[in-house]
């Protein structure tokens, strides 16, 4: 949108490192309080900063979450280097799934991940180049609540 942002951070993650899973999103909640952003943006940046970033975990080799604090609104960029989707219409269905049996087996892939995080952001863009990877771009308006 142009302005420059108030507070700007980047945090890693780690795919199939399953008990790593919500470090990032901890860090998101933990800066976004620091930079004063309300309670209610926190909870629905936090929601679908974890879903994405357990997306990460379950489906690819790394990946990183990049969190953008403005006076009016929040900008999540989650981006992985994974197998991408072939699919983004099927994936948005709720309840279906790519999870291995791996991750089932650990209580994951319950094809809830980006219905959550549409539920909870006020935009959602996904970009996916099969093989190459996917970028998730989310928008939280400060103060606002989610439209889904």
């Amino acid at each position: 949108m142009g302005d420059a942002p108030l507070a700007y951070h980047e945090f890693p993650i780690l795919g199939r490192a399953y008990f790593l899973g919500g470090r990032a999103s901890t860090s998101v909640k933990r800066v976004l309080g620091e930079a004063g952003v309300d309670e209610g943006t926190i909870q629905r940046v936090a929601v679908a900063c974890y879903e994405a970033e357990m997306n990460v975990v379950l489906h690819a080799r790394s990946g990183y979450v990049a969190v953008s604090v403005y006076a009016d609104r929040v900008e999540l960029v989650v981006r992985d280097q994974g197998p991408g989707i072939e699919d983004v219409d099927l994936a948005m269905t709720p309840g279906w799934s790519s999870a291995s049996e791996e991750a089932r087996s650990l209580g994951f892939g319950a094809g809830m991940g980006l219905p959550n995080i549409k539920q909870h952001s006020d935009a959602m863009r996904v970009e996916s180049t099969p093989g190459a990877g996917v970028c998730l771009l989310l928008t939280f308006q400060r103060g606002g609540t989610a439209h889904g």
